[in-house]
């Protein structure tokens, strides 16, 4: 492919910017799920399974509550129900967490295409006029404003509810005395435990939360971006997630910029498919960006490191 001014126009503009937030929300969504589980001294693996679950549920409870918040309600309690399970067999029953999240990826692919053919006796996909979908929504206000406006306006409700959330982690996390005994549990847990916090309820909290959100992310891929179910629809994104809580070190605003790069990432590829380069090459490019994110990451953190080393020599 020839690249030329035009083609460049039409890759870098303001509708890639605003396609790059719709992408973004899901891996944000997850993303701020797996910084509960973080903090709490959890690393849950099984995020791509939770969203792929919340991703099926959304499609029942919008098909028989004909509502598409009654779709992310149940989206949501499925979640929540599986990092239940997630909790209870790890933190209860001592099982290795990498090895029950694993458990969780696979269930939530078998489990979603057994009900897919029990529920609505169809395979591989399910599209309906009687999904309930979310709307876009117009902003009066920010509407009319050139170039500001065709970016922020015009999304999702859950695109806009994700940017409060990333907001009300912060402050939950930072903020609050549950949020730093939640972090106290995850980064010196002798400690925590000495002065009278509950690991395992703050554990139990932390996972939880993960799984609400997964269910968000989930709803989100199902109503909002698609307005369908099919098989393993969430295409790694809750592995993106995992890559986005690693780069951000945790840190709600840091994570947020990972998962908006991964957007980009993604609208990019999803572009760049209209100029005739070969489907494989683009769809790597998400996962390209997720590399060279680790990579940073990785170079950031040994710099820190030799300069603490620096000091105290």
């Amino acid at each position: 492919m020839e690249i030329t001014f035009s083609t460049l126009g039409q890759l870098l503009n303001i509708a890639l910017f605003a396609s790059s937030l719709r992408m973004a929300t899901p891996v944000l969504y997850a993303t701020l799920g797996g910084i509960f589980c973080s903090e709490c001294g959890v690393l849950n693996v099984g995020l791509e399974g939770l969203m792929l679950i919340g991703s099926f549920f959304a499609i029942v409870g919008s098909v028989f509550l004909s509502s598409a918040w009654g779709g992310l309600l149940v989206a949501v309690l499925a979640c929540l129900l599986l990092s239940l399970a997630f909790a209870a067999v790890h933190l209860d029953l001592g099982a290795d967490e990498m090895i029950v999240g694993l458990a969780i990826n696979l269930l939530g692919y078998g489990l979603t295409t057994y009900l897919l053919l029990l529920i609505f006796d169809v395979v591989g996909y399910y599209s309906s006029p009687d999904i309930v979908g979310f709307e876009l929504i117009r902003i009066p206000l920010l509407d009319n404003i050139p170039v500001i406006g065709p970016i922020v306006s015009g999304h999702f409700a859950l695109v806009y509810l994700g940017f409060v959330a990333v907001a009300v982690v912060y402050v939950l996390l930072y903020k609050t005395p549950w949020g730093f005994r939640l972090r106290s549990v995850g980064e010196n847990p002798e400690a925590a435990e000495a002065v009278g916090i509950n690991l395992r309820r703050m554990r139990y909290a932390g996972v939880l939360l993960g799984g609400v959100f997964c269910g968000f992310a989930g709803a989100f891929l199902s109503l909002a971006h698609l307005n369908l179910f099919s098989e393993n629809m969430t295409a790694g994104r809750g592995f993106l997630a995992l890559a986005a809580v690693n780069f951000g070190d945790r840190k709600p605003l840091k994570c947020l910029a990972a998962a908006l790069i991964f957007g980009v990432a993604d609208a990019l590829a999803i572009r760049l498919q209209r100029f005739g380069l070969p489907s494989q090459v683009v769809l790597m490019l998400p996962y390209v960006a997720t590399v060279v994110i680790l990579a940073l990451s990785s170079i950031q953190r040994m710099r820190a490191q030799r300069a603490r080393e620096s000091a105290r020599g």
